[in-house]
């Protein structure tokens, strides 16, 4: 996607792997929700219009592929 969008990576597959498998099992974010990261380094959102338009649809979006509910998330997050 990054290259097709004309930019170059800022990190190899690998890399990425590596920190997203960090961040998937690392007791250090065990049970945290709603953190984003920069690399394995925690960063704050900064909010943008479009970005909160679409946060909805992705949302939707995401319930419909995984075939998941709302509710049931909801109950997973408890």
């Amino acid at each position: 996607m990054v290259r097709r969008a004309g930019v170059r990576p800022l990190s190899t597959v690998e890399e990425g792997a590596r920190v997203i498998l960090n961040l998937a099992t690392s007791p250090a974010v065990e049970g945290q929700t709603g953190l984003y990261f920069n690399g394995l380094h925690e960063a704050k959102r900064r909010p943008k219009p479009m970005i909160q338009k679409r946060v909805g649809s992705y949302s939707r979006l995401s319930l419909e592929l995984t075939g998941l509910s709302a509710e049931g998330v909801a109950a997973l997050e408890r």
